[in-house]
């Protein structure tokens, strides 16, 4: 999953992940301090072999309608895009790369599969980790939108962590987009096996088979509960590793959730 930005065309290898970006002019993107793996491949720390992933099916209009679009702007009103999950009517969670404050100063967010597709605004960018760019660290944070939407339910933030350091097989499903594209239609990668990525040193880490398209950071990872899609948040897209064919997430685990009921407290604009 990739933090994607709009403008000429052109591509930013930037320590481990791809921005694209194109602009009428020929200034240069801006750079991002993405997360590299501290692990390569090796003798002792093989490519995972991780199963394939079933194909994907079209989402609804109501079918997981927490997921949204975050689209942002940076001081040169560049477009960049990430996706995320509303936890409740006015935060969102997603990547802390895509809440960067030294890089965006203002975001939209679009819910693409709520009843008549709300957009509004959103402020107060809140990072779990200041330092998202050390894979030792969680990449995740909050944004507070400006006015509620208002949805039957929300996402579910949900701790599996000992169950996948136990050995379980959790599985989950993902929305994500169909194509490199900010507004992209979006489908659901369904029976994702999660596995732990803390022995390649994601300390905070989930991996899963490599499934996501670019402007996919952020999105949300739900868990899979004897064969049925649930609501219920387990990770948060933070970047792909083409080399063992992974897709790494943060976890939501006690650490996070105990920052998160702190943060959320802070009221929207």
């Amino acid at each position: 999953m990739r933090l994607a930005f709009l403008a000429s065309v052109a591509f930013l290898a930037l320590t481990g992940c791809t921005v694209t970006e194109s602009t009428s002019t020929d200034r240069p993107g801006p750079t991002v301090g993405y997360a590299t793996a501290t692990k390569a491949p090796t003798a002792d720390h093989p490519t995972v072999s991780a199963p394939s992933v079933a194909a994907p099916v079209v989402a609804q209009k109501g079918d997981f309608a927490e997921v949204v679009y975050v689209l942002m702007r940076d001081f040169d009103r560049g477009q960049w895009f990430c996706t995320g999950t509303l936890v409740d009517a006015t935060t969102v969670v997603t990547a802390a790369h895509c809440l960067d404050t030294a890089l965006f100063v203002s975001y939209q967010i679009v819910a693409p599969l709520a009843k008549n597709s709300p957009r509004v605004a959103a402020s107060k960018p809140k990072s779990f980790s200041d330092d998202y760019g050390n894979v030792a660290n969680p990449d995740i944070g909050i944004l507070k939108l400006e006015k509620p939407i208002l949805l039957d339910a929300y996402a579910e933030l949900t701790d599996v962590t000992e169950r996948v350091a136990a050995g379980e097989k959790i599985v989950a499903a993902a929305v994500v987009r169909t194509a490199e594209k900010p507004e992209a239609a979006l489908h659901v990668a369904q029976d994702v096996e999660v596995i732990s990525t803390v022995d390649l040193g994601y300390e905070h880490g989930f991996g899963t088979p490599l499934f996501t398209n670019g402007g996919d950071s952020g999105a949300g990872l739900f868990l899979v509960e004897n064969g049925k899609r649930s609501h219920k948040l387990i990770g948060v897209a933070r970047q792909p590793e083409p080399a063992r064919s992974l897709d790494h997430f943060t976890r939501i685990d006690a650490g996070f959730l105990d920052w998160f009921a702190v943060s959320s407290l802070v009221p929207a604009p």
